[in-house]
């Protein structure tokens, strides 16, 4: 009985040193270096990487759940699409991103996700949103065939494809709740 007390102190003892004594160096090792998160708006944060010049490559924006005073309980986590549509043209104004690629706007999905891909000749947003009914209550899907309510006709003419600050849609990622902004001609490097 003494024995098993005393490995059982000398455990304990053991197990609140090694908790007490994590460094920053101890949890780098662990989980490897920090990464730059900036807090871009009241509920955005955006995580950027670069190319080995130093320029932005890429940027992440994705919804906040804390800061230094607040936690934020999201049950959708979605971003807020006008706070969104401003910041993105703040961050890559419409005149720095080219002319709108063909496919501008395609949204492809697969299993919970949809990705809807804003290209341009310098840069790509894409959109990640929840794909599907967020719940299915039964009443949600309709049965049969689906009526259009737009009359087909000839098609309409071709739109400019210069950048607008209204070229974003909530039509086609109603849901975001990442955003990855992409320059074209930059290569990111790993940290």
């Amino acid at each position: 009985m003494k024995t098993t007390l005393l490995i059982s102190a000398l455990m304990f003892t053991f197990l609140v040193n090694s908790v007490s004594a994590q460094t920053e160096a101890d949890i780098e090792r662990a989980y490897g270096k920090p990464l730059d998160v900036y807090s871009v708006s009241e509920n955005i944060w955006m995580t950027p990487e670069y190319s080995a010049d130093g320029n932005v490559c890429s940027m992440r924006l994705y919804p906040k759940r804390i800061n230094q005073e607040t936690n934020f309980v999201c049950t959708s986590c979605e971003l807020d699409f006008k706070e969104l549509k401003r910041l993105l043209n703040e961050l890559v104004p419409p005149k720095t991103r080219g002319l709108q690629n063909e496919s501008f706007g395609q949204t492809a999905t697969g299993g919970p996700a949809a990705w809807t891909t804003y290209g341009y000749e310098k840069v790509s947003f894409t959109f990640v949103a929840p794909f599907g009914p967020p719940k299915y209550d039964g009443t949600t899907l309709r049965k049969g065939q689906f009526v259009f309510t737009v009359p087909i006709g000839p098609p309409a003419p071709p739109k400019s494809r210069l950048p607008t600050r209204d070229d974003f849609s909530t039509f086609g990622s109603p849901r975001t709740q990442i955003v990855t902004i992409r320059w074209n001609d930059r290569k990111c490097t790993p940290k």
